[in-house]
């Protein structure tokens, strides 16, 4: 599978995991995790294809690392204050729903991450080599 269609199966998985955890709550609180687990799909998904590019040179990997957070910060205050201010949603939960399911997301974005720059520099080790 494509490292690509591998991450966005995992960012799922992370949510639909978190959502089903979070079944057992009480109605508020589910909607509340619920919420918290599209607002992260639909921002994660969009950065992490976004910033790849840039991940992909020397010059720009610094960047991306500091627009990604930057990004995700302002995501944060963004839901805080369209989700939780108005009082849609029950803070605690959808707060700890939307950093467990960032920090998940961005621990496997990561780990592809990682994976992917191992890969091409053995690749290159290789053709180096022959």
């Amino acid at each position: 599978m494509k490292e690509s269609r591998s991450f966005l199966a995992v960012s799922v998985a992370i949510v639909l995991a978190g959502t089903l955890v979070g079944s057992i709550l009480s109605g508020d609180a589910r909607t509340a995790i619920v919420a918290a687990g599209l607002v992260v799909l639909v921002t994660q998904f969009p950065l992490h294809f976004l910033l790849r590019g840039w991940r992909e040179r020397n010059d720009r990997f610094l960047a991306s690392i500091v627009v990604g957070f930057f990004v995700r910060v302002a995501v944060l205050a963004v839901a805080v204050v369209v989700f939780v201010v108005p009082d849609r949603v029950a803070a605690a939960p959808f707060l700890l729903a939307l950093g467990g399911f960032m920090v998940g997301i961005l621990i496997a974005e990561a780990t592809f991450e990682s994976r992917r720059l191992r890969t091409r520099a053995a690749k290159t080790a290789e053709a180096s080599a022959s």
